[in-house]
């Protein structure tokens, strides 16, 4: 299918608006501690179940270098990524931890063509620096209203953030590794890969589970545990939690692993970067965000790059 990379990494995005949007809801009231350590395990859960039906077993045969790939990709990317992405919202704020962030696809293409021997046009390029600016521009004043408020530590959290967006980055970079082909008499005759976008997202997302839960332990045990929020869970948080993991840990980051199989990895990361644009409508409809000239400006450029990326 013709730009079915291209579809898949804008999809990924898209996907992840949704999760922002249901799991900020339900982090608000249970905390986030408790949403991602159950949102984990849910994802895993729906992968091995979707993992089943798709191709009879609830673990894929693979050689070892895929799975050792893949297991980098999972604990790097999903669980010390995530984790320093968490503290930077924290320590420096979302404006600033969102701008940092929009690093991720120029570090992606950085490792890839160092690791992968992929190289990009002068096209490609202009498409991401506009697609990147455009981004930039639309975020770089959004919390204008709340400038005033006092992060914790900011240049610790500007630090976590850039160290959130290279183990993204790295952990894309490594589950591209690891869906390339290896041992030919163990390919699945049904795809030209190695591993299975599937196969793939659902063996990072249990190495990235477990890499997480130990995290987590750390950070519960043993004074901070707790400082928790009371879990005050009903039907509504549950289905935010269900909805926010089906939407992220299963399909964006199943999308993506087909985005990065068939495109350019810093292609793929640019254009599942957009979600900042993407948010915009709903963040003015249901977060009463009012949206500055400058949001549609950086749209508007960032479209430009998204021509230039999908259709050159």
């Amino acid at each position: 299918m013709q730009y079915i990379g291209e579809i898949s990494a804008l999809a990924a995005s898209a996907c992840w608006v949704i999760t922002a949007l249901v799991l900020a809801s339900a982090g608000r009231v249970v905390g986030a501690t408790v949403v991602n350590a159950v949102r984990i395990f849910i994802a895993i859960c729906i992968l091995c179940l979707m993992h089943l039906l798709a191709y009879g077993n609830i673990w894929p045969e693979i050689d070892q270098f895929s799975l050792v790939c893949l297991a980098i990709s999972g604990v790097i990317g999903l669980a010390i990524g995530d984790q320093f992405l968490y503290r930077a919202l924290i320590d420096a704020g979302p404006r600033l931890t969102t701008l940092v962030m929009t690093s991720t696809p120029a570090l992606t293409a950085i490792i890839a063509f160092a690791l992968l021997d992929e190289t990009l046009s002068y096209v490609d390029v202009l498409g991401m620096l506009l697609t990147l600016a455009g981004i930039a521009i639309a975020i770089l004043n959004r919390g204008e209203k709340n400038a005033h408020k006092k992060y914790p530590r900011v240049k610790i959290g500007v630090l976590f953030a850039l160290l959130g967006s290279l183990g993204q980055a790295i952990g894309l970079v490594f589950a591209k590794l690891g869906m390339e082909p290896y041992d030919p008499d163990i390919v699945n005759t049904l795809h030209q890969s190695g591993v299975t976008p599937l196969s793939a997202a659902y063996i990072r997302m249990c190495f990235g589970g477990v890499g997480a839960m130990v995290l987590l332990l750390f950070y519960l045990f043993p004074k901070k545990a707790q400082s928790e929020k009371k879990c005050r869970v009903n039907f509504s948080v549950f289905f935010c939690i269900l909805a926010g993991t089906i939407f992220g840990p299963v399909l964006g980051v199943w999308l993506g692993l087909i985005s990065i199989e068939n495109i350019d990895t810093g292609i793929a990361a640019t254009l599942m970067s957009l979600s900042p644009i993407m948010i915009l409508p709903f963040a003015k409809i249901f977060e009463k965000e009012k949206i500055k000239p400058n949001a549609f400006i950086g749209a508007f450029v960032s479209i430009i790059g998204v021509a230039l990326l999908v259709l050159h």
